[in-house]
């Protein structure tokens, strides 16, 4: 019989299939669950919007702490500047954020 717990789960997004491991899944939920939570409080602002989601994986993956340092704030937005400048990174996460608002 197979754990329940050693199951992957598939993600499904209009272009592709992913499979994310169960310890993975338990961050992605959180991610998505924070980031359904702040995003109606966002507004439409691409930069913005690119910016939460950069800061809260990177909080759900413990990468940043309670308190934003220099270090971390030139960390995030190099980050979300990478992605605001890829137009395919740009639309991906764009298009995430608008089906978690839906």
């Amino acid at each position: 019989m197979t754990n329940p717990e050693d199951q992957s789960i598939r993600v499904t997004d209009e272009s592709e299939t992913v499979f994310i491991a169960p310890r993975r899944r338990d961050k992605h939920d959180q991610f998505v669950t924070i980031l359904k939570t702040i995003l109606p409080y966002i507004g439409s602002d691409e930069v913005k919007i690119i910016l939460t989601q950069v800061m809260i994986a990177l909080k759900v993956e413990g990468v940043i702490g309670a308190e934003m340092t220099p270090k971390t704030e030139k960390m995030v937005n190099i980050i979300s500047e990478s992605i605001m400048k890829q137009p395919g990174k740009k639309i991906e996460a764009l298009k995430f954020a608008n089906r978690l608002l839906k």
